[in-house]
């Protein structure tokens, strides 16, 4: 049997009865046009997309009890996300307000000034520029260096050496060896699910507050954009 024949009893007897033949695609003229693509992308929205995506695979795994492996890695990985998060969010507003206030090079010099700061100080900028008070004792600003120095510690991370290297104490075989098992670096005991989530939302909140200060609408901070082609003339193929 031939393969046209084939393929004619094989569109006769589809699932949901007979089938147009396959067109073959047309092939297509060169042409000259304008390419157009006004998309802005900002990565804010994605890492802060990956912290939630993390909290919310943890709260399944530890509220749910739908696992039990790779729990500290997910906080790890959430902790870092967040982090960067509040790192992209206090950039777009800074760099916002950089631009409302200056123009050309003055706002270039302006943004590498900023850029090179902390994620605190450049609160500390944002809260000059726009004359807001914020309150550093406090929840949800307090969570900052905490979580930051978090964030230090996985991005450049070092040795961790027990505090105490000898010590005598007194107990049992098994408590003695329960003291030794006890033992975490300083970044471990530091990366709860209590403080992961209090992290988030208090960056959530940051957030918030600062696009308050700034007068920034939600909508300005998504990425979005135009794409488009513009036909000028078919190109003759030589």
């Amino acid at each position: 049997m031939s393969d046209d024949a084939d393929d004619f009893i094989d569109r006769m007897f589809a699932p949901g009865g007979p089938t147009a033949p396959k067109a073959e695609p047309r092939p297509q003229r060169r042409m000259r046009a304008i390419v157009s693509n006004h998309h802005v992308d900002y990565a804010h929205n994605d890492v802060a997309n990956a912290a939630w995506f993390f909290k919310e695979r943890l709260t399944k795994a530890l509220q749910d009890k739908e696992r039990s492996d790779g729990i500290f890695l997910d906080m790890m990985a959430m902790a870092t996300m967040t982090a960067f998060a509040l790192e992209g969010y206090v950039n777009f507003v800074g760099m916002t307000l950089i631009e409302r206030g200056h123009e050309g090079d003055s706002a270039k010099g302006a943004w590498l000034r900023f850029e090179k700061k902390s994620p605190r100080d450049k609160i500390k900028v944002i809260r000059r520029l726009t004359g807001e008070k914020i309150d550093w004792n406090k929840r949800p600003y307090r969570t900052v260096r905490d979580l930051m120095g978090l964030r230090n510690m996985l991005a450049h991370p070092k040795a961790h050496r027990a505090e105490q290297r000898e010590f005598e104490a007194v107990g049992t075989e098994d408590e003695l060896k329960k003291m030794l098992r006890d033992y975490r670096p300083e970044y471990e005991r530091q990366l709860t699910w209590d403080f992961v989530t209090m992290a988030y939302e208090d960056v959530e909140a940051i957030w918030n507050e600062l696009l308050g200060f700034a007068k920034i609408e939600a909508h300005e901070t998504w990425s979005a954009g135009m794409q488009g082609l513009e036909f000028l003339e078919h190109v003759d193929e030589e």
